[in-house]
Formats: structure tokens, sequence, C-alpha cells
């Protein structure tokens, strides 16, 4: 489930005192694009909610909106809360890191604001805090000292701090010759239901870090860099 945010929210139908979205501008689970779907509701004052489906413009699947018209509202309590069906939520970069240990939690919170910021169509706000996310981000992995030099430089010496080898260095003990896993996937042993899940998490892990996340990152450099050219 994936929480609308009222800034995706272009327009609203109104039944007495709350307001059903009609139209809302957001990813689609299935082609993932960022789209306008148009949401049909027939509202009855005795539900506690609906669910709506209605087809993605670009891919033609459907998507499955669920608006909570009762106890869920928002502080104003006239919105109905609304949310996006979409089995991808939980990979969200956001929900990743809030499970994870020794986050910093000023990270957390601005890149939730820029997040937020970025729903809402609020640019000028996105700017800020993106840039606040870049600096918490130096400031974890560079402390204070580095606090006054430019960005840009700040990033030139982030890898002379940062271990980047050492993720996949620490596997290298669970392959080794001794090592119950590596019998496992010798088929010298037999493996359990709960290690398979354990080993596709680290196939997904292995292919994001050295494939996926290096992949994006130049693909996202070199649309800003010919955006500014």
């Amino acid at each position: 489930m994936r929480r609308i945010n009222p800034g995706s929210i272009i327009s609203h139908i109104k039944y007495g005192n709350l307001k059903i979205p009609k139209n809302i501008q957001c990813e689609c689970p299935g082609c993932r694009n960022t789209t306008e779907f148009m949401l049909n509701a027939n509202y009855q004052s005795s539900k506690n909610g609906m669910v709506i489906e209605c087809s993605c413009p670009s891919c033609k699947k459907t998507a499955v909106f669920i608006i909570m018209t009762k106890e869920v509202l928002d502080e104003q309590g006239e919105y109905a809360d609304t949310y996006i069906y979409d089995l991808q939520a939980s990979k969200h970069p956001i929900n990743q890191l809030e499970i994870l240990p020794n986050i910093p939690k000023d990270l957390i919170r601005a890149y939730r604001s820029a997040i937020n910021v970025y729903q809402s169509r609020e640019n000028s706000a996105t700017a800020v805090m993106s840039k606040r996310v870049i600096e918490s981000i130096l400031k974890y992995f560079l402390g204070e000292k580095s606090k006054a030099q430019p960005l840009s430089q700040q990033l030139e010496i982030l890898p002379n701090h940062v271990d980047l080898a050492k993720p996949i260095q620490s596997l290298s003990h669970l392959l080794a010759n001794d090592n119950s896993l590596l019998r496992m996937l010798e088929l010298e042993t037999e493996m359990d239901y709960e290690t398979t899940s354990l080993l596709m998490d680290l196939l997904e892990s292995l292919i994001e870090y050295l494939f996926v996340l290096p992949g994006k990152i130049e693909v996202t450099h070199n649309k800003i860099a010919k955006k500014f050219n």
C-alpha cells in the first residue's frame, strides 16, 4: 500500500463535509510512469471506505485505489485518506532506510520531507530539502570538519571515508570451503525454505549493488548533465 500525498490529488468530489478524490496524478504500480488517474466513485455514507479500480492511461493496466471515508481523515477532517495498491511500495528507499540500523534520524526526516514536498509539487521546497538530504549524507560520513567545504569537494573526498568494498568482502566468509552455505549451493547438504529466501535477498542485493545502483546513477547523471549543458 502506498499513501497518496494530498498534493497529488488534482480535484475532488464533495460528499457532505467529506472530499473524495476525483483526479489523482501519481506513479502507476504497473508501468511506474507518473500519470493522471480518473476515479469514478459512488460514495455511500454507511461505508467506512471504498475500493476503486481504474485503468492507467499509459499501460492500460488496472490500478486499485483504497479510500478511507471514516476515522482516517487529515488534520482538517474533510479529506479522505487515499492509498494505491502497490506491491513495490515496501521497496521504496525510505521504507528500506527506516528498518536499517545506524541510519541518522535527521537523514530519514529530511528524505521523507523531500518526498512529501516533491509529491506536493512544491519545486522550491523540494530543492531545499534535497540539498539538506545531501548535506546529511555527507555529514554522516565526513563529520563536521568538512561542512564548510562546497558540496562538490565533499563528494570528491567521500570515497576516502567510505569503504565501498566492505559490503562485498564481508560476504567472502559465507562462501568459504568450510561454510555450510557453500555446501548447500553445491547440493552437498539440503537447503530449507528460510535459507532460500535469504539467498534470494542476497542475490537481489548483489545485483542492485553492483549493477542497478551504478547504472541508475550514471543514467541520472547523464540526464542532468544533458539538461544543464
